[in-house]
This record gives C-alpha cells, sequence and structure tokens, in this order.
C-alpha cells in the first residue's frame, strides 16, 4: 500500500490505472486541471488536488507527501490551433512534474510514454524498445513531443530520477469515453460505416492489460528502462483488425472496399488547406495519414518476461469493448 499521485486519471487509461491502485489498496491523489470534468473518477475514493502541469507551484503541491507517482497527462491531437500546445504539456510539463517529484524524493516513478516515441521498422516486422526513431516523415507535433519527452525522462535518470517508462500500443476497451482512434474505428464498424480500408497495420491491445502493465512497472520495472505494453498476437493490417471487428460484432460489408494510400493522402492535403481558411480542424493531417498507412507493430516480449504483462485475446478485447459502446449509446 503507497501514497500515489496519478496525472490523466480521467482519461482512458489514466482511470483504469487508478482503478487497479484503489484495487489494490492504494492511497490515491490525482490531479486535475481546475473546471476539469471529473465524472469518470465517480465513486471512486480518491484525493483530488487542482493542477496545471505548466504551473510550477501547483505541481510542488501535488507532488507533496506522496511516495509513487504515474504520470499519465498528455496532449493528444491530430491537429491544435497553437502548434507549440504539445510541445508546452508533453514536453515542458513532463519535465515540471518530473522536477517537482526529484525535489520531493518520490521514491518510483512510472512514465507514460508511447511506441510513438520508437521507430518503425517496416515489412511486417516488430519494433522493440530499441528501435531507433525514425519518424520524421510522418512525426506530428504529438508525436515529435512524445519522442522528445522520452528522451528527456530517460535522460533525467541520471539525475537519480527514479522513473520507469512504459510505452502503450493502440489501447482499446470498455470505459473509451472520447473515445480514441481504435475506439472511433470500432464505432464507425458498429454504425456500418467501415467498409473502407487501407494500407497499413495497428498494434491494439486491451487498456486493462495496458493499466495492469503501469501498476505492474511500478512494483517491478527497472529503473531507466522502457517497456512495451502491448499484445504479441495483436500485430494485424487493418483490414484484419476491422474484419475481426466486424465478425464479432455481427455487422456485414465491413473492409470490403481499399483506399490507396494516394488517395487518402490528396484528401488530406485538401482537408489541412480547409483548416487553414476556416480556422476549424481538419478530419485528418498529411502526417497523420502517413502514419496510419506504416505497419506499427510491436515486439512486448521484454514487457511479459519482466513485468508479466497480462495478453489478454484481442478477440475478447473486442467483445468487450463493443459491449460497452452499445451499452452506452455511441452505436
Amino acid at each position: 500500500m503507497s501514497k500515489v499521485l496519478i496525472t490523466g486519471a480521467t482519461g482512458f487509461i489514466g482511470n483504469h490505472v487508478t482503478r487497479l491502485c484503489l484495487e489494490k489498496g492504494d492511497q490515491v491523489r490525482v490531479m486535475v486541471m481546475p473546471g476539469e470534468d471529473r465524472s469518470p473518477l465517480n465513486g471512486m475514493d480518491v484525493e483530488f488536488v487542482e493542477g496545471n502541469l505548466l504551473d510550477e507551484d501547483s505541481l510542488k503541491a501535488a507532488v507533496r507527501g506522496v511516495e509513487q507517482l504515474y504520470h499519465l497527462a498528455a496532449m493528444f491531437a491530430i491537429w491544435t490551433k497553437d502548434p507549440d500546445l504539445h510541445y508546452k504539456i508533453n514536453v515542458d510539463g513532463t519535465r515540471g512534474i518530473m522536477q517537482a517529484a526529484l525535489a520531493e524524493g518520490i521514491e518510483k516513478i512510472v512514465y507514460t510514454s508511447s511506441v510513438a516515441a520508437i521507430g518503425i521498422v517496416g515489412n511486417g516486422q516488430p519494433s522493440n524498445e530499441d528501435t531507433a526513431f525514425n519518424a520524421w516523415p510522418w512525426a506530428s507535433e504529438y508525436i515529435l513531443s512524445k519522442f522528445i519527452s522520452h528522451q528527456l525522462v530517460k535522460g533525467m535518470v541520471s539525475d537519480g530520477l527514479p522513473v520507469t517508462m512504459v510505452m502503450p500500443g493502440l489501447p482499446f476497451g470498455p470505459g473509451d469515453r472520447a473515445p480514441t482512434p481504435t475506439g472511433t474505428m470500432i464505432i464507425r464498424t458498429l454504425q456500418g460505416q467501415m467498409k473502407n480500408f487501407w494500407d497499413g497495420g495497428v498494434c491494439p491491445v486491451d487498456v486493462r492489460d495496458v493499466a495492469a502493465g503501469h501498476v505492474l512497472a511500478m512494483e517491478k520495472g527497472r529503473i531507466g528502462e522502457s517497456y512495451i505494453l502491448a499484445n504479441k498476437e495483436g500485430n494485424m493490417t487493418n483490414k484484419e483488425f476491422l474484419t475481426l471487428v466486424g465478425r464479432i460484432a455481427g455487422v456485414e460489408g465491413v473492409a470490403t472496399r481499399e483506399v490507396s494510400g494516394k488517395v487518402m493522402l490528396r484528401v488530406a492535403k485538401m482537408a489541412e488547406l480547409w483548416s487553414k481558411i476556416t480556422g476549424k480542424a481538419p478530419v485528418t493531417t498529411y502526417k497523420n495519414t502517413m502514419y496510419v498507412l506504416q505497419h506499427g507493430y510491436v515486439d512486448p516480449s521484454k514487457a511479459i518476461a519482466e513485468l508479466g504483462l497480462p495478453q489478454t485475446p484481442i478477440e475478447t478485447a473486442v467483445k468487450d469493448s463493443i459491449a460497452w459502446f452499445r451499452e452506452n449509446g455511441y452505436a
């Protein structure tokens, strides 16, 4: 039992991490933005503290008296009016809370990075924690900010920061309120809107496994090490994943029409141009489209061997995700 601080607790992964910490008896404090919707935490016995990753004093107050820190809060968006916002929150904000934790003498930190912070091998082969970053052609502000923040946190280990880094694949499952990009694909499939498919591959993983991986990293993760939190059987093409969702959901005609990458990139350019004219968010961006056309497969063997990362079958996660979306009126 420990006193822990969780940032990003109202988010998809963070909500599940919060539940697991409470189940194992931790005393949980969660940092929320002033005015942030706290409803995802309804019914949970947590202590709320208001804070902002860009407010140094609020971070000092948030970490005061805690023994462990899970830092999940981040800016995730394919487009923002302020291109620097990703760097302010994901890089400067991460630096701020890590410095506050170091000054407070927190005994262990788990930092939520991303598989976007490593490279893509290609040719259908999976990346691992040591795969060098090579995403420059499709590196959006989000991807670059996660790459930079990962290197920043790793570099602070030499200053004595007791941190383990975890790198989730594409989480999906129950409780996907936002929803995530993977959850959006599932919802659109349920609505009969996913007749198209495109080149590229994904690494879906049950969000409950990802949350368990965070807690296991706190218990067993080596300081300064990174762990990919994914499913070893989860690497699949977009068509394979969509077809699986359609089959389990009982929806016909899913992923039957291929859209070429050239067409998708052309549409993305037009969307960005229209966005510049209107000032509204585009449905996608050129770099985001380039990214989804990659075969972003990963190998979670290290987390399985060292942490005991659970491997819930993708079929089970899809079934539970579909049930949650239907029960909560998403489809």
